[in-house]
């Protein structure tokens, strides 16, 4: 007697590489990668600490640069009658405050590299939980159209045991194996549930997620490794942003170095005084402009503590990029190996299932049919695909971490 649920066979079976990259269905709203990006980069608290980030910076570089405040004074003696209205302001005549500037202004680009690369590192851990979520979605998919081949089975055995032709082992067998996949599809469905948790932890609260969309597939490695390093020193925010610390701690030497030149200070004011002999004949009080200048003498400290403190940290600086360089090379040569990897096996892998895996079930199928084979043979069959089918996967997802990890190590996706 022929098996009726030969048709019912989902494409899966047939195609078994378009199947890992179809979602299930779902009337549930759909979120893709981009949406869930896009809402990540704008309702995010981690782009709102990164601005406050560099709003503090950007104040601290603005305070360092401010004129002294000036100072006024009064005094009077009373010895005779003296007066004396004084204002005091320093004179920033040794060009100190221009180097400050440009310290600053280079502190606060260092300071949005940084902000940049943990939005971006955290980004990258977006996009990675959210393929996570769609790859066991995908797997959930996999196991809930075995288990609908299962069901259609035990149906037809149900069939043939009432008509006589059935064992009622054969049926056992099949709902075992039911049981069995059902409780499988339960523990996916739980680990789901996880990562969709780790999904959320990057977006806003009253985001809610039930259903990601997109496809689980790898654009191949644009660049050769040389290419991508290169690539990678120049699109990197952390290498940037030593980059902007190298030229901040070179202006805040030579203003250390400015402080071997004083900045003068000016006096000026009014003196009104008692002029002529107390007591003797009328009262007449003078009233004349005072002019000083303070000059600070650079004995104990012109500012060698300072130079000698940012000299080492420019020798720091360059310690830390050339660490980061190589780095940033083993990091990108290891990744694209793993990359080239899964790759072919992937290719290998999806040839090998293309040619045997629908020659595999139609073959036990027959088999069964004629009585060469049991039902053991048959689920087995059907277990062999499934575990082809999930492995498959595997591999898909797989490659796609390995590529979201370059292009993490390299600093932007290679779309851009």
């Amino acid at each position: 007697m022929p098996l009726p649920y030969r048709a019912a066979t989902p494409l899966l079976i047939a195609t078994a590489i378009a199947s890992l990259l179809v979602p299930s269905p779902s009337s549930a709203q759909e979120w893709t990668e981009a949406s869930v990006v896009q809402k990540f980069l704008d309702q995010s608290p981690h782009a709102r600490e990164t601005r406050a980030r560099i709003a503090i910076a950007a104040a601290e570089a603005r305070g360092r640069t401010l004129y002294t405040n000036p100072s006024v004074n009064y005094s009077r003696e009373s010895s005779g009658f003296t007066e004396f209205f004084q204002a005091e302001q320093t004179l920033p005549i040794n060009g100190r405050l221009k180097f400050l500037k440009q310290a600053g202004a280079s502190s606060v680009r260092a300071t949005e590299a940084d902000g940049a690369f943990s939005l971006w590192q955290a980004r990258t851990s977006l996009r990675r939980a959210f393929f996570r979520v769609l790859a066991k979605q995908q797997r959930e998919f996999l196991y809930s159209s075995s288990a609908k081949e299962i069901e259609s089975v035990i149906k037809i055995l149900r069939d043939r045991e009432k008509e006589g032709e059935g064992t009622k082992f054969d049926r056992l067998r099949a709902e075992r194996e039911r049981a069995e996949l059902m409780a499988e599809l339960s523990l996916i469905r739980a680990d789901t549930a996880l990562e969709r948790a780790q999904l959320l932890a990057f977006l806003p609260p009253d985001v809610a997620i039930s259903v990601v969309s997109g496809q689980i597939e790898s654009s191949p490695i644009p660049q050769g490794v040389n290419e991508l390093v290169q690539r990678a020193m120049s699109a990197r925010e952390d290498y940037r942003a030593e980059l902007k610390r190298a030229e901040q701690y070179r202006f805040e030497q030579r203003a250390a170095e400015r402080l071997r030149y004083p900045d003068p200070v000016l006096n000026a004011g009014l003196k009104r005084a008692e002029v002529g002999l107390r007591g003797v004949g009328p009262r007449n009080v003078a009233n004349g402009p005072v002019i000083g200048i303070t000059v600070p003498i650079p004995l104990f400290n012109k500012g060698q503590a300072e130079v000698a403190r940012y000299s080492a940290e420019q020798e720091r600086v360059a310690a830390r990029l050339q660490i980061l360089g190589q780095q940033i090379r083993a990091s990108v040569e290891g990744t694209v190996q793993a990359f080239n990897i899964r790759a072919r096996t992937r290719d290998e892998y999806a040839r090998e299932l293309a040619d045997t895996g629908p020659e595999l079930i139609q073959i036990a199928k027959v088999a069964y049919e004629e009585g060469e084979i049991g039902i053991l043979q048959l689920l087995d069959a059907y277990r062999t695909q499934r575990m082809a089918q999930l492995r498959m996967l595997d591999i898909h997802t797989a490659v796609k971490e390995a590529q979201i990890e370059l292009e993490k190590v390299i600093g932007e996706e290679f779309s851009k």
